[in-house]
């Protein structure tokens, strides 16, 4: 389990996330739902100490990461893995060495066996090997989703974040990353935290919903529990994304 508690941020003289708290079960796929400005972003970064926040506490199975140092915290930070918005892939490396990278630095296996182990999470999100030999910049924008899930798969994590996963993505591409979400939970059972303003992403894939506005969590549980007028008052408002 996840344990947020009186988590704090602020930028520039602006809070950006005011108190909050959360428990986040295991194996469940929490999704975090609201249009741009809201501190969706901030939160998850936070969870994972890529934004440190002012103040709070952040438990992983009791223990706090916020209060670890940092050579204690990277040692951590493999049960973690992260899909970033942007994708995040190195453009100098190709995808195959994008995908073995993690694996030759914190594991003990032959080329051989990270090779494998490539392959089977290029197949996991549904691309075929050729793909092994292409930068990103020849890759689409759906592909690369795919492949930075992938690259998360080569992780076996317990934890995965997502940040926007259908962010500019056509209709085709956003239920593959749907199937794709659903395929990770069962392939791995990692607890899932998925950032989006997607309300059809939030309603295909999440256990629990947080509804967030302005930095405060307006409400916390089922789909099926959340109003139209819930909603519509969510995104009545939008600002830039922090």
């Amino acid at each position: 389990m996840i344990e947020v508690r009186n988590l704090t941020k602020h930028f520039n003289g602006m809070t950006v996330l005011k108190g909050i708290n959360l428990d986040i079960k295991d194996n469940d796929t929490l999704v975090i739902l609201g249009p741009s400005g809201q501190g969706k972003t901030v939160f998850i970064k936070s969870l994972v100490r890529l934004v440190e926040p002012d103040s709070g506490i952040v438990r992983y199975d009791g223990v706090d990461v916020l209060s670890m140092p940092k050579r204690k915290f990277i040692a951590f930070q493999k049960k973690i893995a992260f899909v970033f918005q942007d994708n995040a892939l190195f453009d100098y490396l190709n995808v195959r060495d994008n995908l073995s990278l993690y694996l030759r630095m914190h594991s003990q296996l032959s080329e051989e066996e990270i090779f494998q182990e490539v392959l089977n999470a290029v197949q996991f999100v549904r691309l075929d090997r050729g793909v092994l030999d292409k930068f990103p910049e020849e890759l689409s924008g759906g592909m690369m989703k795919r492949i930075a899930i992938a690259r998360a798969m080569v992780q076996q994590p317990c934890y995965i974040f997502y940040d926007e996963p259908t962010m500019g993505l056509d209709e085709a591409n956003v239920e593959m990353v749907v199937e794709l979400i659903h395929k990770f939970k069962k392939r791995v059972c990692a607890t899932a935290v998925i950032v989006t303003h997607d309300i059809h992403l939030m309603r295909a894939v999440s256990d629990r919903v947080v509804l967030l506005k302005e930095g405060q969590i307006e409400f916390v549980g089922s789909k099926e529990e959340i109003t139209e007028n819930a909603l519509h008052t969510l995104y009545r408002t939008g600002v830039e994304d922090v």
